[in-house]
Parts: C-alpha cells; structure tokens; sequence
C-alpha cells in the first residue's frame, strides 16, 4: 500500500463503504472493484420546464480503474448499468466519478 496518507484514506474508505462490483472495458476486460453507488436527484431543464429525475453516479478508485470511458459496463449488485458521459476525476486524481444508466437487456 502507498505511503501516501491520501491515497491510504481512499484505500480504506472504499474498503468499509465501498461494495464489489465487475467493471467491464468495451474491449472486454473485466476487474473486480470496489465501488460506492450515489443516486441523487437532479434538476434537468428541457424547454422552459425543469424535471427532476433519478441519476445514477458511481465513484470508483483511480488505482483500480485507469481511464473509464463511455460504453463501459458496471455490474453492482446483478444489476448492469453502461456508463455514459465524460468521466470526472476529483484534484488528487485518486477517485472517478461516473455517470450511468441501467443496461438495457439484450
């Protein structure tokens, strides 16, 4: 483990909070990781009205996962959710933050 304080916490933050979850590349490489599931509510405009509707965000270690893409997979739980959107990744470059949609069934 790195000696690095920061990425120690992260380490041990995702180990107690995180759940096991398969993360799937399109080129179809699976890694097991450790993932912490947010769901908030946002606010989307569409014409002059505004929804609030579900989201599907998920932080995943950067030691773990490298360069999430969109079209990636995630498997949480038997649930699978493709990634969409442009991956962002907090100032220490230590935790992604992903948005997601379910998989639709084939």
């Amino acid at each position: 483990m790195s000696r690095d304080p920061f990425v120690q916490l992260i380490s041990r933050l995702f180990l107690r909070l995180g759940t096991p979850a398969v993360y799937i590349t399109q080129a179809g490489v699976s890694l097991d990781v450790r993932v912490i599931a947010k769901a908030p509510d946002a606010v989307q405009d569409f014409g002059q009205t505004h929804l609030v509707v579900d989201t599907q965000r998920f932080e995943l270690m950067a030691s773990e996962v490298k360069q999430p893409r969109d079209g990636d997979r995630l498997v949480l739980g038997g649930t699978r959710y493709v990634l969409h959107g442009e991956p962002l990744i907090d100032r220490e470059r230590l935790v992604w933050t992903v948005s997601a949609s379910i998989w639709p069934e084939d």
